[in-house]
């Protein structure tokens, strides 16, 4: 087989049955199947990772909810996506706080283990808060649903 034979079965990916058998995969398709399954793997062993519960939101501005703080929380570096389309903006990546909670708005009633997910700013006023040794903490968003300038006040429950 000639070099510029090879080149263009390469580019073409054109191979016989009789070359697949003979030859086997090229070196530069197994290393892109490599690198497949690593990410394979990798989303996985995030997946395996998660915290359990599901995930909670505040929607509505001004609604106001008290979280108990297990303590529990994940860092995560997360694609970023675009506020409007929600597309993954390639390249750029953010990071992303899940912290796990209990519901307790209606003490009666407290919800089971759930996530409550936030970026830098609202993590570093939780943390703040959970190193003063609150972990009862009652927040309230300022802002209306899908508002990208929304902000959120955090502060120590009054129970």
């Amino acid at each position: 087989m000639s070099t510029s034979n090879q080149s263009t079965l390469e580019v073409g990916g054109a191979r016989t049955i009789d070359q697949i058998r003979k030859d086997g995969i090229d070196k530069q398709m197994l290393e892109r199947i490599a690198a497949e399954r690593q990410e394979m793997q990798r989303i996985k062993q995030e997946q395996k990772e998660r915290l359990p519960g599901q995930f909670v939101a505040l929607k509505q501005d001004k609604e106001t909810r008290t979280f108990l703080f297990t303590g529990t929380y994940q860092k995560l570096e997360m694609p970023a996506k675009d506020f409007v389309t929600r597309q993954i903006i390639p390249g750029k990546m953010v990071t992303k706080y899940r912290f796990q909670v209990y519901d307790v708005t209606d003490p009666d009633n407290p919800s089971d283990t759930a996530i409550w997910e936030r970026g830098y700013t609202e993590a570093d006023q939780v943390l703040y808060w959970l190193e003063k040794g609150k972990t009862e903490l009652t927040i309230m968003r300022n802002g209306a649903p899908n508002s990208q300038k929304t902000t959120y006040n955090i502060y120590p429950a009054n129970r």
